[in-house]
Order: C-alpha cells, then sequence, then structure tokens
C-alpha cells in the first residue's frame, strides 16, 4: 500500500516536473515584452523597437552596432527603422570627416545609435564608438575610405502607434522607412 501511494506521488512529480520548464520557457520568451513603454516620445519608441529586435530579430546577430532612423506619418503612426551600421567614422588630424551620431543606447552588447537635432550629441558617444571600433584615426584619408552603402543589406522597419507605442507592426526590409504605409495599424485596441 505505502508503494502505491509512493509510485502515485512520483508520477504527480513528473507531471510538475514537466509543466514548470515548459511554464518558465514561455515566461522567458515573452517576458521582455514587460519592458516596452506605452507613452512617450520618439527615443521611447527607439527603445520598444531596440528591445523587440534584439529579442525577436535574427538580424541582431549580423553586426554590433545599429543605425536607426525615425519618421512621423500624417496618419500617428511613428516609423523606426533599424540597420546594421556599415561605416567607419574617419578622424584625421583630430577632426572627424562627416556627421557623427548623436545619441546612443546599449543593450545586451550591441550599441544603437541615432541623430538628435533636438538633445545634440551625447557626451560620451565618442568613446563609445571607439569602444566599439567604429572610429578610426588616420593621417590621410583616402578613396577607400568613403561611405559604403549596401543597398541589399536588411534592416527592421517599426511602425508604433504614437498615442500607444506598445501597438506597433515591423517588417524586414532593405528600404529603411518608405514615404507611404500600405497597411493598416489598429490603433484603437
Amino acid at each position: 500500500m505505502v508503494f502505491k501511494k509512493l509510485i502515485i506521488q512520483i508520477t504527480k512529480m513528473k507531471r510538475y516536473f514537466l509543466i514548470l520548464p515548459f511554464t518558465l520557457l514561455i515566461y522567458s520568451c515573452s517576458g521582455w515584452k514587460k519592458g516596452l513603454v506605452g507613452k512617450g516620445n520618439n527615443e521611447i519608441a527607439f527603445k520598444n523597437a531596440i528591445i523587440d529586435f534584439c529579442n525577436t530579430s535574427s538580424l541582431v546577430s549580423k553586426d554590433k552596432v545599429f543605425n536607426l532612423y525615425s519618421k512621423e506619418y500624417n496618419s500617428g503612426i511613428v516609423g523606426v527603422s533599424i540597420i546594421g551600421n556599415s561605416n567607419k567614422i574617419y578622424v584625421v588630424n583630430g577632426s572627424p570627416e562627416g556627421r557623427i551620431k548623436d545619441q546612443y543606447i546599449e543593450y545586451k552588447g550591441k550599441l544603437f545609435c541615432w541623430y538628435d537635432d533636438e538633445k545634440g550629441r551625447d557626451p560620451n558617444i565618442i568613446k563609445k564608438l571607439s569602444d566599439y571600433k567604429v572610429i578610426d584615426s588616420v593621417k590621410v584619408l583616402t578613396e577607400d575610405m568613403g561611405y559604403i552603402r549596401d543597398d541589399a543589406k536588411k534592416g527592421l522597419n517599426y511602425y508604433f502607434c504614437k498615442d500607444n507605442l506598445q501597438i506597433y507592426k515591423k517588417e524586414e526590409s532593405s528600404i529603411a522607412l518608405p514615404r507611404e504605409i500600405k497597411f493598416d495599424l489598429n490603433c484603437t485596441q
């Protein structure tokens, strides 16, 4: 009789040991969504896009540094584009050639940078870009050090409802933020 009760208890425990990992897996897969913020400005939209990108996109493994761009559409949609950085910034005689991104977020070992005319340049951006080996000091700039444009490089475009940044749609594309959106995004959820 005792043996039979012991077998029953072990059987019940096996069920719990099977259910527990499954539950933890489900929780860990969507736990990052709790970090998404509903209200805010473009920087909050950037943060939401970065969180989703790092947790769901295979593109995150292709680069260490990513550029972000934003666009506001007339329909109350905020577009955010994330694409891997293909270019170095060259410093010739202490002066950078070309414009340097203004702001950045470092998340899960990746660097995300963007221009921000309102906030201006973060004082740590040069050091951070150097840490990720995006800046090179050279004595002379040569033709082969120019801007690289890779039209085939894929990025991820996010379209957020301006009034609720937790409602969004995303699409992989080699075109960063098209002029018009060709789909509806239900922002009244």
